[in-house]
């Protein structure tokens, strides 16, 4: 399939944001000051303690909130409506509506949001999985996590990518493998940026 690089962006940042939403979904709530404070610290949020992180989280207008991250995937769903097969993207806008009546189901939602773009072609799925790698790359050293598994998977998408052209990574990426820092991850995500923003 070859897609757009628009599509590919779409994709990508619907990667980025359904694991960002699992993600906040398993820490929610926030009972412990300090990990709140560590998390709202690395990402630049207005949150001191679990509560005013909690609450941050709950109020729609602020764009680390469950509703905007959601909405911002809701958009790049639509948005490859001519890209996803005609039955995934029935399945994924009843899930949508369901979600936009109860925003309680957006933790669910998120989730089988991932399950059923598991099922599209290869090539969705790499630009998806490398959306959620760069997700959890960035979160993992902004926290301090591990990163040993999600740089071994970012590889192996590397590597795949290179064969639709993507050459253009190795340098930033071999730098950040070698010195996993924030500053060679910020690196290796604008040569991403690069590739999307290229004359096609």
């Amino acid at each position: 399939m070859i897609l757009l690089k628009s599509n590919v962006q779409n994709i990508f940042w619907l990667g980025r944001y359904l694991t960002r939403i699992q993600y906040l979904c398993a820490q929610f709530p926030f009972q412990v000051d300090e990990e709140a404070a560590q998390y709202a610290h690395a990402f630049a949020l207005n949150a001191e303690d679990a509560i005013e992180l909690n609450e941050l989280l709950l109020d729609p207008t602020q764009v680390a909130s469950f509703s905007y991250q959601f909405e911002c995937a809701k958009n790049n769903i639509q948005d490859l409506r001519a890209v996803l097969s005609a039955v995934n993207y029935a399945e994924l806008s009843l899930l949508i509506k369901n979600a936009n009546e109860n925003r309680g189901y957006i933790c669910d939602v998120a989730s089988e949001c991932q399950d059923i773009l598991e099922t599209e072609s290869e090539t969705i799925f790499l630009f998806f999985s490398l959306g959620q790698g760069i997700e959890e790359l960035d979160r993992q050293l902004r926290l301090q996590q591990d990163e040993t598994t999600t740089l071994a998977k970012v590889g192996h998408i590397v590597s795949s990518l290179e064969y639709l052209g993507w050459s253009d990574l190795e340098q930033t990426w071999a730098q950040l493998q070698q010195v996993p820092n924030n500053t060679h991850f910020f690196h290796f995500y604008d040569s991403i940026q690069r590739i999307f923003e290229a004359d096609t």
